[in-house]
């Protein structure tokens, strides 16, 4: 055969080192997105291969690393000081030497995974037992106190009135909800520290959930209830960030930027099942990668446009609140941030549009709708979805940041069913090409979103 010439070499260099959605992907234009480019992302995402991209993992590490290899294949520059993509963001976690106790009273012990749950602020705590079976009427007398709330369905205002009361521990029993991701909650309530961010200072009560069999042992007359915890050795881990720019041809671009992300990490394996997170999150990724293609194809926007990917949201949110403190740019340069979360399945609420979460809380979901995003408010306001991004950490710091989702209450959400076959890629592709126009105007526009009176959280 013939010896390929320079050009064909160079080309297949490129190919060589991309990631395989490149490989796959046929020409497109500047203005459409590619579908085919957006399903092989979340295809190689949500494979078997990268095992669910659990939190500081290996596996998370190999989707971190191909965000990297496709950012480069299409030629842009990582955020970070020499154009460096990857922020490295050290864990530290608390771990318990045994199970923690918990006993009500003289009577048989309650044991942590078995009978209850730390959720929240996790040590020991010991002081007078008080049930409380109307959340809306608090007894008085909390202060010190381990609350028992028994109630027909978890109250989180009677936690923080308990909380308010100075309420030491705060109990709730276990919804169906949570018994079904029982085994994905066992080391939540256990507090990790990040490098290089100064903790909040703690606050509020110890939060436990128990079983409903279990719950029957706090219903039993009993003075006392003690809390004991033996912590162990930290456990040391590490995630990573992903990030890059697009800088802006006005003379202050990088002044007023706009925020593009996402979160790639998901549940990994659990008991032996895997949880592949197609919709949640790598739709999300997907999207932020394609954003990236169209902008770096299209004119150069007037703004800058970072776009960042977060590891570990799943178990905190530690890779946001780890950017959030370390920025590429500093946050009061950031004008906006737009988190794409869960896009790939049709709400049948509102089957041809998407949602923004915290709708009311600032002018930017009402003025891309106006610009022709499909954008309608958050139906599940009960959620607290507003709360439950990656947006939410940039938001309290004055960043007007908001989630982008479709369907947030899939019934594959959080199940080993959240696959590649299960996504809609043909609503994915339209959603995303529903906001380009929008993003391109954001970027080119003068226009900086602000709170609504009472919006900034």
């Amino acid at each position: 055969m013939r010896k390929p010439t320079a050009l064909l070499l160079f080309a297949a260099a490129i190919l060589a080192t991309a990631g395989p959605a490149l490989a796959k992907r046929p020409a497109a234009r500047a203005s459409t997105v590619c579908a085919a480019c957006v399903q092989a992302h979340v295809e190689h995402l949500a494979a078997p291969e990268l095992a669910g991209r659990r939190c500081a993992t290996p596996d998370e590490a190999r989707a971190a690393d191909y965000l990297v290899g496709e950012f480069k294949a299409l030629r842009v520059q990582g955020a970070l000081p020499g154009g460096a993509y990857l922020q490295t963001v050290g864990l530290s976690a608390s771990r318990l030497a045994a199970p923690a106790i918990l006993t009500i009273g003289g009577g048989q012990p309650l044991l942590q995974d078995a009978d209850f749950l730390l959720m929240r602020r996790a040590q020991s705590v010991a002081g007078p037992l008080v049930r409380v079976t109307d959340g809306k009427a608090l007894p008085e007398g909390l202060s010190g106190a381990v609350v028992f709330l028994d109630l027909a369905a978890p109250d989180p205002a009677a936690v923080s009135a308990a909380g308010k009361a100075g309420a030491k521990a705060v109990i709730q029993i276990a919804n169906p909800a949570a018994l079904q991701h029982w085994a994905d909650m066992k080391e939540r309530g256990l507090p990790s520290t990040i490098d290089g961010v100064t903790p909040e200072p703690l606050s509020g009560p110890t939060q436990l959930i128990v079983r409903p069999e279990a719950a029957a042992a706090l219903r039993t007359p009993a003075a006392t209830a003690t809390l004991a915890l033996t912590f162990g050795d930290p456990r040391r881990r590490a995630t990573h960030n992903v990030t890059a720019v697009l800088h802006g041809s006005a003379r202050n671009a990088d002044q007023d930027a706009i925020l593009l992300t996402a979160h790639y990490d998901h549940l990994g394996v659990r008991d032996g099942k895997l949880f592949p997170g197609a919709n949640d999150d790598a739709s999300g990724t997907a999207a932020v990668l394609e954003f990236a293609r169209l902008l770096k194809a299209g004119p150069k926007p007037k703004r800058t446009v970072v776009f960042a990917l977060f590891g570990c949201e799943e178990e905190g949110g530690f890779g946001a609140t780890y950017f959030d403190a370390n920025p590429p740019l500093p946050l009061t340069d950031i004008a906006a941030n737009i988190e794409f979360e869960m896009i790939g399945l049709r709400d049948p609420k509102q089957p041809e549009s998407l949602m923004l979460t915290g709708w009311d809380r600032s002018n930017l979901g009402p003025t891309l709708a106006e610009h022709g995003a499909k954008v309608a408010k958050d139906l599940y306001p009960e959620q607290n979805f507003f709360q439950r991004s990656d947006n939410y950490a940039l938001a309290r710091k004055g960043v007007v940041a908001h989630t982008i989702s479709a369907w947030p209450v899939p019934p594959t959400y959080h199940q080993p069913t959240d696959t590649a076959a299960s996504m809609d890629f043909a609503f994915m592709a339209a959603s995303i090409q529903s906001m380009v126009e929008p993003v391109r105007w954001l970027l080119n526009s003068d226009f900086k979103p602000a709170w609504n009176p009472g919006g900034k959280p």
